[in-house]
């Protein structure tokens, strides 16, 4: 679990594209904390507070609607290394916006795209989340989502993506595309298209 606490605001987009959720980066990490559940109710009463279910066990449905109705919880859930079913995620997503981290095919194509239509921001992993090309164009077109490059994949299926209004991270060298590639897709949207080292 990482927890990072923030006093001052922040705002999520609410455009046309997906922006970078605040614990977009937070919840990638491996580092972990030692803050029970309990802790972090109590801070989200005051502070902005990102929370990451990325282990097994951490918290139920009901502590997570707790959070959510806080106000002040920016939660990020992996589907790999968490329990919730496609029920709970949904019963979530009435308290509160959140991201999932779709990085298992535990959840079937057809449920991401009733939760991206309930408002869940989905960050999905082109190594893991299991989505074909068009599996990817369906979700872009009910909502658009991150998708965080940490495989190889096609240049022009990823331009695909830009053009749909999908947020690409490119991971350092895991695309497969060399620098001119990276280029010729950032120009279709520059302010879509970020590349972390």
């Amino acid at each position: 679990m990482i927890l990072r606490i923030f006093s001052s605001l922040i705002l999520f987009s609410s455009g046309a594209f997906a922006a970078l959720p605040p614990q977009f980066a937070d919840c990638l990490s491996t580092e972990v904390s030692s803050a029970s559940i309990y802790d972090v109710k109590e801070i989200a009463k005051v502070a902005k507070v990102n929370y990451c279910q990325n282990q097994m066990g951490l918290t139920n449905k009901f502590d997570t609607i707790d959070l959510l109705k806080t106000g002040n919880a920016n939660i990020g859930i992996s589907v790999a290394k968490t329990t919730y079913t496609r029920e709970d995620l949904s019963d979530m997503s009435k308290s509160g916006t959140y991201v999932l981290y779709v990085d298992s095919n535990r959840i079937a194509k057809e449920y991401l795209t009733t939760l991206a239509g309930q408002g869940v921001q989905l960050v999905v992993m082109s190594a893991t989340s299991g989505l074909s090309q068009a599996d990817l164009l369906t979700l872009a077109r009910v909502r658009p989502f991150v998708y965080n490059v940490n495989s190889a994949v096609i240049k022009e299926d990823v331009m695909a993506l830009v053009q749909a209004g999908v947020t690409v991270v490119f991971r350092s060298n895991t695309s497969g595309l060399s620098r001119e590639q990276i280029v010729e897709i950032a120009k279709v949207n520059p302010s879509l298209v970020t590349l972390s080292p």
